[in-house]
């Protein structure tokens, strides 16, 4: 009997469950590994999510800096600093229009606008030499027979601006610009434009009663200004105050409808410059020689163009752990509010080449 009752008690003692305290500590080493799991999954979504707003931001800085810096490297090709014809400094007819038109702190945040004249260097065509046609002349006529130039000419449209420049001008280097009111005629070689007659600097550099050169050399005009959008309130543009977009005017117009959107996020652009000086000696290392706005009469001794950027992530860090400011800018000062977007900067410099090379023509 003694022996039986010694092994019921065994066999009750090997069936018995967890004492209470036994699960308590279960429960605690549980909770403790549950924890340390969800720690190192929000640790990883939320690096998830910093690497691609990082990935986001390194791309649109970089397609605006290199699309800006290409636009800028054009500059001045076709002119001599400046070009008659329409438009005009600050959209006064009767002033010649120059290669790069600077505006400083003008845009939000205190962001610059920029705008620069050049002509497409894939389309450049040379008219015939024939009779030279009047100042005010309505068409221009380019040898058809000449290899690639109907093709060009094709490429030519109605709307579009028509540059054009005599190099070998006793009285100096020239630059035209009219409207194009006509497609290009592949079969004639004829560009129909409008007349640009009336214009005081056109008229003082090509007077009525004057033909214009023989030959000319011409392009397809190009007057891009890049801005800064972030207002919806006007229902223009693609930007806000919390979606700031770079923009293209390709008009020369105040900012309207057909402008085009080009990278998102841009919240600041800056652009300063470097004059070259009469022999070209300026040293654009100095920071001295650097200046934040030019006057009109100073495109052509732009030796090279600065171009910054920052740009900010498409959203905020949605843990709230980042605190962040608009950083400082060439002189546009660092933000005095704080918020969670992630921010990269970006400059470059630009050699402006066209005006240094067409001025010694």
């Amino acid at each position: 009997m003694i022996q039986a009752s010694r092994i019921g008690r065994a066999g009750l003692r090997a069936r018995r469950g967890f004492t209470l305290i036994e699960l308590m500590f279960a429960l605690i080493i549980g909770l403790f590994v549950i924890a340390a799991l969800y720690n190192l999954f929000t640790n990883q979504v939320r690096q998830f999510v910093y690497q691609d707003l990082q990935m986001e931001m390194h791309q649109n800085t970089r397609l605006s800096v290199d699309m800006l810096s290409r636009t800028a490297r054009l500059a001045g090709l076709g002119t001599n600093g400046t070009t008659a014809g329409i438009f005009g400094a600050g959209g006064n007819d009767d002033n010649s229009l120059p290669a790069i038109i600077a505006s400083n702190n003008t845009g939000p945040n205190g962001s610059d606008a920029i705008t620069i004249v050049s002509m497409d260097p894939a389309l450049i065509v040379n008219t015939a030499a024939t009779f030279p046609p009047s100042c005010a002349a309505t068409t221009l006529t380019v040898d058809a027979t000449v290899l690639h130039n109907a093709a060009r000419v094709a490429q030519y449209h109605d709307g579009e601006l028509l540059m054009c420049y005599d190099y070998a001008s006793i009285g100096g280097f020239r630059s035209f610009l009219w409207p194009m009111t006509a497609d290009g005629n592949a079969g004639s070689g004829e560009l129909t434009i409008g007349t640009a007659t009336g214009y005081a600097d056109y008229d003082l550099s090509c007077p009525s009663a004057e033909n214009l050169p023989i030959v000319m050399t011409c392009s397809r005009a190009e007057v891009v200004t890049f801005y800064i959008d972030a207002d919806d309130s006007d229902g223009i543009g693609a930007g806000s105050a919390d979606h700031p977009v770079l923009m293209m005017d390709l008009d020369f117009e105040s900012p309207d409808a057909d402008d085009v959107p080009l990278v998102d996020n841009v919240e600041d652009l800056q652009i300063a410059y470097c004059l070259a000086a009469a022999a070209g000696t300026t040293d654009c290392s100095d920071p001295t020689a650097w200046v934040d706005t030019i006057a009109t009469d100073e495109a052509s001794e732009v030796y090279m163009i600065r171009i910054g950027v920052t740009v900010r992530s498409s959203r905020e860090d949605p843990s709230r752990l980042h605190e962040g400011q608009r950083p400082a800018l060439e002189d546009n000062p660092l933000s005095t509010s704080t918020d969670h977007y992630f921010r990269q900067v970006l400059s470059t410099s630009v050699t402006v080449r066209n005006m240094r090379i067409q001025s010694l023509l």
